[in-house]
């Protein structure tokens, strides 16, 4: 039986948030640091709140009640999330405003060729510009879903809903996005 908390799984930190190990939530932090606050950075559409936000999930961590087996990534967004709606109220600002969207992804670091930069460059663009314009609601779900690669059963973990609720509010952000994407195309030419 291993000592080293790196090596356990993820539910094995889970059950050792039970007893309150400091060694466990370092480790689900090391784990998800990085994911968690780029989530909260795009919901609120500032990296020093994200930041902020961020820490402030992984400082509760013990104060929360611990995840179900198998769920600790979305229940950690849940928490996230929660944070982030949390401040938008303090700040009476509504979460379904529209902000520019930052994913932390540096397309030029995966780029070849200057015609095929121009491209990706006008076709990223779009794409923020098309989510940019979607309400809260839609640009959360296409974030866990596009961005974090999470299915609907974390989605729904992470956005406190049903898998079915989740279903439709996925299908009605991506036709919505699809909806958008065809006016920048339109205005585009």
């Amino acid at each position: 039986m291993s000592v080293d908390p790196r090596e356990w799984t993820d539910d094995r930190l889970a059950e050792g948030l039970r007893t309150q190990r400091g060694e466990c939530v370092s480790e689900l932090t090391r784990r998800y640091w990085p994911p968690i606050q780029r989530f909260c950075a795009n919901f609120l559409c500032d990296h020093q709140l994200g930041e902020d936000v961020a820490q402030e999930t992984f400082l509760r961590l013990t104060d929360e009640t611990p995840p179900p087996l198998g769920r600790v990534r979305p229940w950690l967004y849940r928490i996230a999330r929660n944070r982030c709606l949390d401040l938008l109220r303090r700040q009476k600002i509504s979460p379904t405003h529209n902000h520019p969207l930052r994913t932390g992804i540096d397309p030029a670091a995966t780029r070849t060729g200057v015609s095929g930069a121009m491209r990706r460059d006008e076709r990223d663009e779009r794409l923020h510009l098309a989510i940019d314009g979607l309400p809260q609601e839609y640009r959360e779900v296409l974030l866990l879903k596009y961005f974090e690669g999470m299915d609907r059963e974390e989605m729904a973990v992470a956005l406190d809903a049903t898998p079915q609720a989740v279903k439709g509010r996925l299908t009605r952000a991506s036709d919505a996005l699809q909806e958008a994407l065809r006016g920048l195309s339109g205005s585009a030419g």
